[in-house]
């Protein structure tokens, strides 16, 4: 079972905003609508997995689009994005960031209801994992998963946003059916995603997790772990100088 998408807009015009917001209404679709002003904003409660579909001006009153989508593209590489502007100017540029369309205001219709096609199609491809938990299969995108932690017969999913998913299951078998890396078997009950760790605590031996919270790494694969986590790191950067 899939939520509906859920759309950040990021304009600085409120009238403009309610148009879009309007088109996004009528069509059809389940959409949930986060609304920013400017870019920074947008920014500061961003991560990895939390959108669908980011849709946002290039011209806005302090972080313009352009920047905002490099920000975007620091942690979230996969998430479709579409620039709503009054001008083609940048377009060379945007394109740049892996943008899906440049639309020019005010969008039409169809282009909306086309974009919100190709979210749709682009989040069901994208690698997950299904979960069954609460008496219902539930499929999640594995970009959303932070850890899985092995408790006892259980498994407890921790997702990105503070959401957290409890199923029966072995971390032994998840551990297979997941690309490594980014994921690492970093302790006998714990596999985390290296994509949202946020540094090494060598005092402690763990993890520090980007949205808070750490996991344990088991003493006799202290330096394994650090160089796994750094050249998943050193590998992020190549890609995304």
């Amino acid at each position: 079972m899939m939520r509906g998408l859920k759309i950040a807009v990021c304009e600085d015009e409120p009238e403009e905003y309610e148009k879009l917001k309007r088109l996004l209404d009528e069509s059809g679709r389940e959409v949930e609508i986060d609304y920013f002003p400017e870019g920074s904003a947008l920014l500061k409660s961003f991560y990895a997995g939390k959108y669908d579909l980011v849709l946002l001006d290039i011209y806005m009153k302090g972080m313009g689009g352009i920047e905002t989508v490099a920000g975007i593209r620091q942690t979230d590489e996969e998430v479709p994005v579409a620039y709503l502007t009054g001008s083609e100017d940048f377009a060379l540029e945007a394109y740049h960031y892996h943008v899906l369309r440049y639309l020019v205001k005010p969008p039409k219709k169809e282009e909306v209801e086309e974009l919100l096609s190709m979210a749709e199609k682009m989040r069901e491809h994208l690698p997950s994992l299904t979960i069954r938990t609460d008496g219902r299969e539930r499929k999640v995108p594995l970009r959303q998963v932070r850890y899985i932690e092995q408790n006892n017969r259980n498994l407890n999913y921790y997702l990105t946003g503070g959401e957290e998913l409890t199923s029966r299951g072995r971390l032994d078998e998840v551990e297979q059916s997941v690309p490594r890396p980014p994921f690492y078997r970093c302790h006998k009950s714990f596999l985390v995603n290296l994509a949202h760790v946020k540094d090494f605590d060598e005092d402690l031996n763990v993890f520090e997790m980007s949205e808070g919270g750490v996991v344990y790494v088991r003493r006799q694969s202290t330096r394994e772990a650090v160089r796994a986590f750094r050249g998943f790191m050193f590998a992020q950067l190549r890609e995304n100088p």
